[in-house]
Parts: C-alpha cells; sequence; structure tokens
C-alpha cells in the first residue's frame, strides 16, 4: 500500500464516516463566489457530493462551459486566505434557482484523495480540523497543478511527518507561490520538477526565523516556470540548505548592501562590503569573533563570498570581509522569487563546492517513479 493510500485511509476517520458515492450534504459555513463573465460576487450552495456542487445564482452559462469559482468559508474576506479553494468544473444542469457543476480536477490529482478532503471539509465539526482540511485540499490542488502526476513526494510529508510549526510552514510557502503563479497571464502553462519542490518544502517547512522561511519561499517561487526545468534550483536548495540563519542573514545582508537596498546605505557602488568588528556584531548579534569568522569561512567554502577570512593572524581583526560572489548574488536573486536562468558555469562552480559538504545521495523511495532527468520532466 503506497504512503498517499494511507494519508487516505487516516483522513476517512476524521468526521462522520466517509462513503464513496454521490451523497448530498448541505454546505453549512461555506460560500462559493462565482462569476463566469461577470463581477465576481457570492453564490449561496444549495448542496454539495464528492463529485459536484449546486450553486444558486442568476448566472446562465452554456451546459459543457468550464468555469472556475472560490469554495470559501463563511467570514473570510481576505482574497488571499487559506480558507478558500479555487475549484475548476463543469456546467451539467441548469436549474430555475441555479446551476450544477462536476468538479474537475487538475491532471495526477488523486480522486479518492479529492473527495475524502472535499468530504472532511463539508462534514467535520470541529473548526480546527476543518482549517486543516480547507488548507490541505487547497495545497494539494496545487501541488497537482504545478507537478503533475509527480506530486505525491510533497503531498505524502502532510501525513504525519511535519509537525505543527513544520506544516504551518509548508502551507505559508505553498500559499505564497500559488498566489505568484496566480498573477501570472499564462498561469495554467507554469510548472516545476516535482523532487525540487518536495525538497524545498521538506527543508524550508524546518525555518524557525521569518528571513530563513522568506527565502526558502521565494526558492519555491523562483522554481515554477514556464520552460523546462533544469538542475539549477536544486543546486540553490542544496547551498540554502546547508546555511545557519546567521549565514543567511549575512549573505543577505552583504547582497542588499552590494545592490544598494539595505536601509540606511549609500555605498551601493562599493565593489566590497566590509564591516567592522562592531558591525559585524550588531548584524550576527553575536560577540564572538571566531564564531563570527567561522560563519564567514563556511559561507566561502559554500563560494557564497568572495574572501577567507584570515585565521593566521594573531591580532584581533577589526574588519570582517563579506563582499558576495556572483552565485552568491544569484542564490539572493533566486531567493528572492527570480527565474533567470543561471549561467553554465555557475552551476558547475557550485557543484564543485557543494561535494565537499554532500554525501553521496541516497536513492529516494520515489526514484523508480521519478523523471530519468529534470529537463525531460515537461515533455513527459
Amino acid at each position: 500500500m503506497s504512503r498517499l493510500d494511507n494519508f487516505k485511509r487516516a483522513l476517512r476517520k476524521l468526521g462522520e464516516p466517509y462513503r464513496a458515492r454521490s451523497e448530498r450534504w448541505p454546505a453549512v459555513g461555506l460560500t462559493a463566489i462565482y462569476a463566469p463573465g461577470s463581477a465576481a460576487g457570492p453564490a449561496g450552495i444549495k448542496d454539495i457530493s464528492i463529485s459536484s456542487i449546486y450553486l444558486l445564482t442568476p448566472e446562465r452559462p452554456g451546459i459543457g462551459d468550464e468555469v472556475t469559482f472560490l469554495l470559501r468559508k463563511d467570514g473570510v474576506l481576505d482574497n488571499g486566505s487559506q480558507m478558500q479553494i479555487p475549484l475548476n468544473a463543469r456546467v451539467t444542469r441548469l436549474a430555475d434557482d441555479g446551476v450544477v457543476l462536476v468538479f474537475v480536477l487538475p491532471p495526477g490529482m488523486d480522486r479518492k484523495l479529492f473527495q475524502v478532503l472535499l468530504h472532511n471539509i463539508v462534514n467535520v465539526t470541529d473548526p480546527d480540523q476543518g482549517a486543516e482540511m480547507f488548507r490541505t485540499l487547497r495545497t494539494v490542488l496545487f501541488l497537482c497543478r504545478l507537478c503533475g502526476a509527480q506530486a505525491e513526494e510533497a503531498i505524502v510529508l502532510l501525513d504525519g511527518q511535519l509537525d505543527a510549526h513544520r506544516t504551518a510552514n509548508f502551507f505559508k510557502m505553498m500559499l505564497a507561490a500559488e498566489n505568484f503563479v496566480g498573477l501570472i497571464r499564462e498561469a495554467d502553462r507554469m510548472h516545476a520538477h516535482p523532487k525540487v519542490v518536495a525538497d524545498i518544502l521538506r527543508h524550508g517547512s524546518w525555518a524557525q526565523d521569518e528571513l530563513s522561511l522568506q527565502l526558502w519561499q521565494g526558492l519555491l517561487i523562483s522554481s515554477c516556470s514556464m520552460d523546462a526545468p533544469d538542475d539549477a534550483t536544486q543546486v540553490l536548495v542544496d547551498l540554502l540548505v546547508q546555511m545557519t540563519a546567521t549565514q543567511a542573514k549575512i549573505l543577505v545582508y552583504a547582497c542588499e548592501r552590494l545592490l544598494g537596498h539595505a536601509p540606511g546605505t549609500q555605498d551601493s557602488a562599493s565593489n566590497s562590503i566590509v564591516l567592522t568588528s562592531n558591525e559585524i556584531v550588531q548584524l550576527t548579534g553575536m560577540h564572538d569573533r571566531t564564531r563570527n569568522a567561522t560563519d564567514l569561512a563556511y559561507l566561502f567554502n559554500l563560494g557564497l563570498i568572495e574572501k577567507l577570512f584570515d585565521f593566521t593572524s594573531y591580532s584581533e581583526s577589526d574588519s570582517f570581509d563579506i563582499t558576495p560572489t556572483s552565485l552568491g548574488l544569484e542564490l539572493y536573486k533566486h531567493c528572492h522569487g527570480s527565474r533567470e536562468r543561471l549561467e553554465t558555469q555557475l552551476v558547475d562552480g557550485a557543484k564543485e563546492h557543494l561535494a565537499v559538504f554532500l554525501p553521496p545521495p541516497i536513492p529516494s523511495d520515489f526514484a523508480v517513479h521519478a523523471p530519468a532527468s529534470i529537463s525531460g520532466f515537461i515533455d513527459r
């Protein structure tokens, strides 16, 4: 039995017994935002089943038309909230008081998983569990749109593999990526390599500070592209996972200084970023000179800053050179959503640096099902 099947079995234990048939339920506490060809507005829900929904609306689309609507928790006003789910559906019947729509699922969406999650959204009475089902279904649908049939490796992370903190981070990263993709005109053409997405969510969910979470979030956004995925994003993932929160803070500050974005700085034209002892302490919060120097050495060995701290001197150094390399700048940019292609020499150089840090790869449970190469993912 697959891990996805185990996930579905666990979900079925929530609320009233799940039955795999089109039993219809009153959608208490739910509203639809429905607008085919007009301004969006709320529509009542007469009833809902695991395969269709009956909306109370004066709109009259054509039979067979495919429409998109939002299934929303009552009281939710924020359009970016996790407590609403964009759904595609096809019109199957026009009634005097509304329309009946059959759900159209994205490629790769496990229909039984969709049905179990929807059943729980409608029937679970515990508000916290209901909210969890809302976030889970929204996330799973987006993962399937992004990764197709290979989305399972990321989906099963939600099957008890993450604690409450990591689950919250997982949902935050996915919501940010979905909101970003929603702004793209050709959003239906956006894809990401499933292993890269799963790695970002797995590692990024560990973030203990807001800056680290934002970096992982930006990297997830940068992994979404209309182009065929390449190896570059995986290399950036491998670089970011090697960095502590303090090292990330140093690199971000260095890149912002070089690019002229750091508050209160006027040296954007400078080609080097050198901090005094007091400045490095203010930046890192660490008064230990050796600890700060070690963090710089670590960033140097990852290929992210240009200068290796001089540990051979017996005198106390009053300067710390944190000037980022081209690779460091590209990591910073991609962790802020850039989707520009990395130059081949930067990718190759990063792999050489990472070879010192990374152990030989362990085959994944999904290796048998994964695409043979990242570049071949879109063509499959």
